[in-house]
């Protein structure tokens, strides 16, 4: 009996000293910092690993216990298949001082892009994250690495609310101008907005709205489905690019219990048009020195937009070249449009023949109703060399010496345009005289010839040769009275008839003489 007894006492020992105490080991948890997203949303969840391991009943101490209750190179992967999402980031790695382990009681974050069915219905979801980890445990003092997996459960709400997308984009502005920027957005989720008001933001300077300050428009009761537009004000740099810029937009609204809730940011792609240009063409000129001539020249708005009000310039930094009108209206040119114009130019008597620069431009009215000027249109035009206004001629240049008598002379007009009103006047100096110096022609067009008659006289004592006699004319062109040059034509002076014998002077002469002499004699002899 007693020897049972003692066998039953040593079974019982030996059983008792087999009984090991639990080995301590990481105990991971999850949960979603954030938990409640909306249908269609694109967020990032942060998913909080905890590390709360149980050591009460453990016979680890020190380092042994250390090792065995922290998670080592941690990685953590987000599941998409129980719930409406579509998780767009990989297996993540935990760190901490750039170290893969969770110790006890410490607890790390990570993230994971998510993007929410649209049509998601609102409740709540469980989403599995799966984590893998490599623990110690000792056994007699000799340490064995573990690598364990698990799956833990994070709860995500997916909640009714209203929502927002950009769903379009224009502006009217150019490089280099200004213009209104409007952004149409649509209330994608599943519960009206009231009180809404759409702040737009700028990114960068090149293409700013508000002057470069957010500009807050106000919306109102905004229903599911519906779109807004606003329009904000805009300007584009000089030095833009006609290319996309981004903008920001944020509605803030009233919620169902009347609180103020902001939705995300909302990005938006605006391209401003490009710089508004025109083009010249056709440039031709009838310049000459001296005289009125014609610039004429094709402009073409090449866009990208109509202009209205238009009016093409015309200017010139030479004093010898002067627009006769420095402005031509056009009035409203739709883009790839082209319209003609054509300047009245003066050139002075003293400009040089050659090239000359003239510069034309466009001033016009933009989409927004300002007053906008284009870049300087550079035209090249010929300057010829001064002519002669008239061409004069003589048609029978004769006088004989100690007569008077009406001389024709040949006129014409070696202009390029029609005169009118031509007063021409003759000068002579002795022996040569003028009796009727004056002759009128009405109208005269360009290449055309006509005669004038002038009353002359050339005197007694006139030698038989070529004499000068001058003209000048007044007369009145392109709306304005000139005065030309003088012309200087040649007048023979031929002998008068019966020429053959001694001049009239020699016979008086000698007739007094034979009269005095006669009467001395007759005087004598009484």
């Amino acid at each position: 009996m007693k020897r049972a007894l003692l066998v039953c006492l040593l079974v019982g020992v030996v059983a008792a000293s087999g009984i090991a105490a639990a080995a301590p080991a990481p105990n991971l948890t999850a949960a979603l910092a954030d938990d409640t997203v909306a249908p269609g949303q694109e967020t990032d969840l942060t998913v909080v690993v905890s590390n709360a391991p149980d050591v009460s009943a453990s016979g680890y101490t020190g380092a042994e216990l250390s090792q065995a209750t922290t998670a080592r190179n941690v990685r953590v992967t987000m599941e998409d298949d129980s719930a409406p999402i579509d998780v767009k980031t990989g297996t993540q790695v935990l760190r901490a001082n750039g170290q893969s382990q969770l110790a006890e009681g410490a607890a790390l974050p990570t993230s994971f892009r998510v993007a929410v069915d649209r049509n998601a219905e609102p409740g709540t979801y469980t989403v599995p994250v799966e984590v893998t980890y490599i623990y110690s445990v000792y056994d007699g003092g000799v340490r064995d690495d573990k690598t364990v997996t698990e799956s833990l459960d994070v709860t995500l709400e997916v909640k009714d609310e209203p929502r927002f997308e950009v769903v379009d984009t224009s502006t009217n502005a150019s490089v280099g101008d200004t213009g209104t920027t409007r952004l149409t957005l649509q209330n994608v989720g599943s519960e009206p907005a009231e009180d809404a008001r759409v702040t737009v933001s700028p990114q960068g300077s090149q293409f700013v709205v508000g002057g470069g300050n957010p500009v807050t428009a106000y919306v109102g009761s905004w229903a599911v489905d519906q779109n807004r537009t606003v329009s904000v004000s805009s300007s584009v740099a000089a030095d833009a690019d006609a290319r996309n810029y981004t903008l920001d937009a944020q509605v803030t609204y009233a919620n169902e219990n009347g609180n103020t809730e902001r939705s995300d940011s909302l990005l938006a792609a605006v391209q401003p048009l490009p710089e508004q240009t025109f083009e010249l063409d056709d440039v031709s000129s009838t310049l000459r020195a001296g005289e009125e001539g014609t610039l004429n020249a094709t402009v073409t708005n090449t866009g990208p937009t109509a202009v209205s009000n238009a009016v093409v310039t015309l200017s010139s930094t030479s004093a010898n070249v002067v627009p006769g009108r420095s402005e031509y209206a056009v009035g409203s040119v739709a883009a790839g449009e082209s319209v003609g114009v054509s300047f009245p130019v003066d050139v002075t008597d003293s400009a040089e023949a050659g090239p000359r620069q003239l510069d034309l431009g466009v001033r016009y009215k933009n989409d927004a109703g300002d007053t906008r000027q284009s870049d300087d249109l550079p035209a090249t035009v010929d300057i010829a060399p001064e002519r002669d206004r008239f061409v004069v001629e003589p048609v029978d240049g004769t006088l004989a010496a100690g007569s008077g008598e009406t001389v024709t002379f040949r006129l014409t007009n070696n202009g390029d345009t029609a005169v009118t009103n031509v007063d021409a006047k003759v000068y002579a100096d002795d022996p040569i005289s003028t009796g009727d110096d004056q002759a009128f022609v009405s109208h005269l067009e360009a290449g055309e010839t006509t005669n004038v008659t002038f009353s002359l006289s050339a005197s007694g004592s006139a030698l038989e040769k070529t004499y000068p006699v001058s003209m000048d004319f007044q007369y009145d062109t392109g709306g304005e009275t000139k005065l030309s040059n003088y012309y200087q034509v040649p007048l023979s002076v031929t002998a008068p008839e019966g020429g053959s014998g001694p001049p009239i002077a020699l016979i008086g002469g000698v007739v007094l003489i034979v009269v005095v002499a006669g009467g001395y004699l007759y005087y004598r002899r009484q």
